[in-house]
This record gives C-alpha cells, sequence and structure tokens, in this order.
C-alpha cells in the first residue's frame, strides 16, 4: 500500500533543486501542472493551456461565488489563486513543502498588490502547512475540494480521499486532475516497467504505483463518494505532452551526459516518460460527497421539534 509515511526528503529533492526552481519560475511560470489544449488549438501555447486546464477545474467544481475549497497541495498557490480570481471561490491550500508555502504567499502577495483581479474576486487564498492525509481540520469544513497533479505524491490514497470525504460537507465536491498508467504496474511490459518505475521513484510518486485508471473510481466510491465523471481528457492533454518534449529533447540529451541527471528531474519527466505515453492516461475525476437522507421507515422522527430521545431506541 506504498511506503505509509510522508518522504518531505524526497519531497525537497524534487521541488528544492536549482533545476526544478528554474523550470518551474521560467517554463511553468510557477505552476505545478500540465495544459488543457482544445482541439484546433496550438500546442506551443503552453501557458494558454495551463490557464485552460485551470478553468477546466473550476468549471467542474461548480460552485457558487463564495464556497469554501480546499487546495490539497497548493504547491505556488497558482490555481488557488486562479479559483479566487475566475471563480470567485474561498480557496484555502495545504502543502507540506515550507519553500512553496513561501512562495505562494509572496506571489499572492504581488497578485494583490498589482490590482489585476477578475472581476469575481474572492477573499485571497489562505496556505497553511497540512498534509492531506492528516488533515487539520473539523469535518464538514469545505464545501469542495481538489488536487491538481498532487495525488500522485500520495503514500496512501485510500486515507487521503477518505480525508477529502470527511472535511467536506455533505453535497460537497471533489474534482481530481492528473495522470496515473492506465493499467496495474504488474501488467505493463517490462520495458514500459523498466522506465515507468525508476521515474516514479525519483520523483516520489506512490500514489502512482497504487491507482490507475482501472480502480480510481473504486477508490472514490470506497471513500464513500459517489463518482460523478470519470473523463479520459489525454486528448486534450497530449499537445502539451508533445510540446514539452519537442522543446526540451536536446537541452535533456545534453544535460545528462555533461552533468547529474537528478538535477533535472523536470526535463526528464518531458522527455523520458515520452516514450511510454502510450500506457499513461489523464483523468479527471469528478465526485460528491452524498448529502445527508432524511430517515425512512418506521423509525423516522416526525417532524416538528424533537423534545426527548427516540423513545424505540
Amino acid at each position: 500500500m506504498g511506503a505509509q509515511e510522508l518522504d518531505l526528503t524526497g519531497l525537497r529533492r524534487v521541488y528544492g533543486r536549482t533545476g526544478s526552481r528554474l523550470f518551474y519560475t521560467r517554463v511553468a511560470r510557477n505552476a505545478r501542472h500540465w495544459g488543457w489544449t482544445e482541439p484546433g488549438q496550438s500546442k506551443w501555447r503552453l501557458w494558454r493551456a495551463q490557464r485552460q486546464l485551470e478553468d477546466v477545474l473550476g468549471r467542474k467544481l461548480a460552485l457558487p461565488t463564495g464556497a469554501s475549497v480546499l487546495d490539497a497541495g497548493c504547491g505556488a498557490g497558482v490555481v488557488a489563486r486562479a479559483m479566487a480570481d475566475r471563480f470567485g471561490l474561498a480557496v484555502t491550500g495545504v502543502d507540506v513543502l515550507d519553500i512553496h508555502l513561501a512562495e505562494a504567499r509572496r506571489l499572492s502577495a504581488r497578485a494583490a498588490g498589482g490590482g489585476g483581479a477578475g472581476a469575481r474576486t474572492a477573499a485571497p487564498p489562505s496556505f497553511s502547512w497540512g498534509d492531506y492525509h492528516r488533515l487539520p481540520f473539523e469535518d464538514d469544513t469545505f464545501d469542495g475540494a481538489y488536487s491538481m497533479e498532487t495525488l500522485v505524491h500520495s503514500y496512501d490514497p485510500p486515507r487521503a480521499l477518505a480525508e477529502f470525504h470527511r472535511v467536506l460537507r455533505p453535497g460537497g465536491r471533489l474534482v481530481l486532475l492528473g495522470p496515473m498508467s492506465t493499467v496495474p504496474l504488474d501488467e505493463l511490459t517490462p520495458q514500459a516497467r523498466s522506465v515507468l518505475e525508476p521515474y516514479l521513484d525519483a520523483m516520489v510518486f506512490p500514489g502512482a504505483k497504487i491507482y490507475h485508471a482501472r480502480n480510481m473510481p473504486q477508490l472514490l466510491a470506497d471513500a464513500g463518494f459517489e463518482v460523478e465523471e470519470a473523463l479520459d481528457a489525454t486528448p486534450y492533454y497530449e499537445p502539451t505532452s508533445e510540446a514539452v518534449y519537442a522543446y526540451f529533447r536536446l537541452p535533456w540529451a545534453v544535460l545528462r551526459r555533461v552533468g547529474d541527471p537528478a538535477r533535472w528531474l523536470n526535463l526528464r519527466s518531458t522527455v523520458e516518460m515520452y516514450a511510454v505515453r502510450e500506457y499513461i492516461a489523464w483523468y479527471v475525476h469528478t465526485a460528491v460527497k452524498p448529502a445527508a437522507r432524511p430517515a425512512t421507515g418506521p423509525r423516522a422522527v416526525p417532524a416538528g421539534p424533537v423534545v426527548g430521545p427516540d423513545p424505540a431506541g
């Protein structure tokens, strides 16, 4: 069932090294996610694709202005700010890396000072330390929750999903976006597995060894959710994969020969994973915590004030 513990050292290695930070700031404009390209659009507009993926998330959440939302694994807060600015949501972001939280607060303060927010801006997002396997919130706190390509880092996905369920109010919505293998890893060809598994270890993706396209709906159901949609969005993600592969194939070939490849894990992800792309799907799962149902049958309490315990109890 995975490592059963948070690998902070590994996560700091993945996100804290100079190569990774340069990739995220210069290439991804501080985002930590892939992109969504509509049919007919240019695959080279990577930043537009990122913004469009954020819009997909906002539409799938389908929450009213002012609704409270949990960003589980907020990174630098790019998505949280998008949900606040474009959809008017009150977002609470949690992350386990102090470097991410510091960056999220700094960038959010800068954005607030710039005055460029959209017309539906809610309160600025808040950011705090939090492990989504042990969320520091009471039951029934949020109207919605999402993971933008962060559940891959989960060492215990069923536990994380159970926590999302716990902190959502009845009727609350959960949206999960991200990559996963099309089949269990033990069903991959030996060649594909020899490429994919070392990459998952290097990037600290234990969750990607546990869930896959076949079992994610059942994991959500086991956590108490009603699955509304399991959208195979791979065709919308593929243009981004094609573009970044074309951009970084040669730089990666040079860097892996003249330096330490471990310093450039993000370039590795854009190039080496392209070779096993037929085994990787990108999904958007939308699920709902069932609303509380009124009691039925002979033990139902009649309408009206409750003046004491049910004598039948």
